[in-house]
């Protein structure tokens, strides 16, 4: 979940009165308390995108972890407000980074919630990763929270109640995507090795499903509620063009990609360290190869989870080898154009 999202929720669950008696100082605690977990964040300038895919959502979201941030900063609360109130700003800590790392495990891009003793990521699909729904009901309810400040409690239980009812609606939505994904691949006869159904952008309607065969990809975008929309042109807006993509659930077809284009190149590639992390953090990974008219070999990697404007792809992984076999550059480019244009 993005960061300001975060911080709202925070705000708000520090209202229903998990404070206490704690004042100006529990609402602080608990603010910084929703957004620490995200601190890993800021070490992306320093260390480059490969370094925040590995350990971003890790060490600070751990379960094992949570009860020693929280003594910590409970301690360090009491002594800078004055307030003998340990537990209390224990409590608020102890909330708040679970509610973060639970919003986190709500979207698709993975949470080690039992770092450093397994780096494996979890996640439940169930709300895209900037969902504008679930901000505004937060934001709608700290600014009323600023007109009716002597109701302020009431508004924030019901802004949490709201907001867990969304979630809940979205959970339901998942599992609609999911069953049709699931049977889409029963019909066909796929031998699936991994189905999933993923949120998207704008609508907690919109669904990426995902059949992972053996060498195969299949994609299929799928609006649960919605009519056929008209075929997006050059002249409609993003936004159309984005909607457009989304199909009925009784006309829902499939796009195909084949996970590996057949280079030596390719597998020269392959068993570089910066790739295997790339495929560590990848759910749909798909390999292009391409030669450059001055004879350069670009292998370029990427996960169909990301990238929802057409042609575009963003947290793309490029090896680029000269003539000799030599690479030239490989890292991480922070989006990709599938036409070869960056």
């Amino acid at each position: 979940m993005d960061t300001v999202t975060h911080a709202l929720a925070g705000y708000v669950v520090a209202k229903t009165g998990l404070t206490g008696d704690t004042g100006k100082w529990g609402v602080a605690a608990g603010v910084l308390a929703s957004v620490f977990p995200d601190v890993d964040g800021l070490l992306e300038p320093f260390f480059g995108t490969e370094f925040t895919l590995m350990y971003h959502r890790g060490i600070t979201n751990s379960l094992f972890l949570v009860v020693p941030f929280s003594l910590f900063f409970a301690w360090l609360f009491k002594k800078i407000s004055g307030k003998n109130r340990y537990w209390t700003f224990f409590l608020i800590w102890l909330v708040e980074i679970l509610v973060h790392t639970f919003l986190d495990l709500l979207t698709s891009y993975g949470t080690m919630i039992l770092s450093p003793l397994s780096w494996e990521r979890f996640t439940l699909d169930w709300v895209f990763i900037i969902d504008l729904f679930l901000t505004g009901v937060f934001l709608l309810s700290l600014l009323a929270m600023q007109i009716w400040r002597n109701k302020s409690k009431m508004l924030a239980r019901l802004s949490a109640a709201l907001a867990t009812s969304y979630i809940l609606l979205c959970a339901g939505n998942h599992f609609w995507a999911l069953s049709l994904a699931k049977s889409y691949a029963s019909e066909h006869e796929l031998k699936a090795k991994n189905i999933a159904s993923l949120p998207q952008p704008l609508s907690p309607f919109h669904w990426a499903n995902y059949i992972v065969t053996t060498d195969t990809i299949h994609r299929g975008l799928v609006n649960l509620v919605g009519k056929y929309e008209r075929a997006a042109n050059s002249k409609s807006s993003l936004l159309s063009k984005v909607w457009a993509q989304y199909q009925p659930t009784k006309e829902l077809s499939y796009k195909s990609w084949h996970m590996l284009d057949k280079s030596s190149w390719v597998k020269q590639a392959l068993v570089l360290e910066g790739v295997k992390t790339f495929f560590w953090f990848a759910r749909f990974p798909v390999v292009r190869y391409e030669a450059s008219r001055n004879g350069r070999h670009r292998v370029t990697f990427f996960d169909l989870r990301f990238g929802g404007i057409q042609g575009r792809r963003p947290f793309s992984y490029e090896v680029t080898f000269n003539p000799k076999g030599e690479i030239v550059f490989q890292g991480f480019h922070r989006d990709y154009s599938e036409d070869g244009n960056e």
